[in-house]
């Protein structure tokens, strides 16, 4: 069994400075495996395409000794503590050039070719994911709005009530159609208020804009979490 070898690669914020500017990222992870150097880049929002590939060019001649290179995108949000792991938004791929394959249609800032492809929304996507606002929902006090690039939907967390506001939840795919309709019961556990959306147990958190769901079978450790509007 081959062993997971990292290399040595300063964690830090890249505004990019030679051939063009690039968005700010962080590279917060990297091992190599089976001959591949495998990098984890946080980005800050949703870019694009062509802004993910500007971002890969400057890595890739940072790492021009690893011919074999893959780049997986982060957005906000993400964490390695969750039970669930890390959300790629895209990756792009640089294969050694004698093992180009047909998929590797996308020709960097320098000339070499990569495989670049979106796992999660693209912008334009994501931008009519945030738009959706069924028309029950005019009226209500709008929490967030959270996207899973993993699940493909959209939950809006809002609140409704005259005397007592309670909380709600709804998911919907990205044609608008509810997938899934949630009345938490409201749990105040250690200054927590716990969202609890299962007769387990599982639950969420709604801290600082971010959505954060559990698992009763590990109610103390993150599964997934996800930043509003992005």
């Amino acid at each position: 069994m081959k062993k997971l070898i990292p290399f040595i690669l300063i964690i830090s914020v890249f505004f990019g400075c030679s051939d063009k500017p690039t968005s700010p990222y962080v590279i917060t992870k990297s091992i190599k495996l089976n001959g591949v150097a495998r990098l984890d880049v946080q980005l800050y929002g949703r870019l694009t395409k062509p802004q993910m590939v500007a971002i890969a060019s400057k890595i890739k001649k940072d790492s021009a000794q690893y011919e074999n290179l893959q780049l997986d995108y982060l957005l906000p949000g993400n964490s390695y503590k969750n039970l669930g792991g890390v959300i790629i938004y895209a990756t792009a791929t640089y294969h050694e050039p004698k093992k180009v394959t047909p998929a590797d249609t996308v020709m960097d800032l320098h000339d070499n070719r990569l495989d670049f492809q979106f796992t999660g929304f693209t912008p334009q996507e994501a931008q009519k994911l945030i738009q959706l606002n069924p028309k029950e929902m005019e009226t209500k006090e709008i929490l967030g709005k959270f996207i899973d690039d993993q699940t493909k939907t959209i939950s809006i967390v809002y609140k409704e009530g005259k005397e007592e506001e309670q909380i709600y939840i709804l998911e919907l795919d990205p044609t608008g159609k509810i997938v899934s309709a949630t009345q938490p019961l409201e749990v105040s556990h250690n200054g927590v208020q716990k969202l609890v959306i299962s007769p387990k147990g599982d639950y969420c958190t709604l801290i600082d804009g971010t959505l954060t769901m559990y698992s009763s079978d590990n109610p103390d450790t993150p599964y997934r979490s996800l930043k509003a509007g992005i």
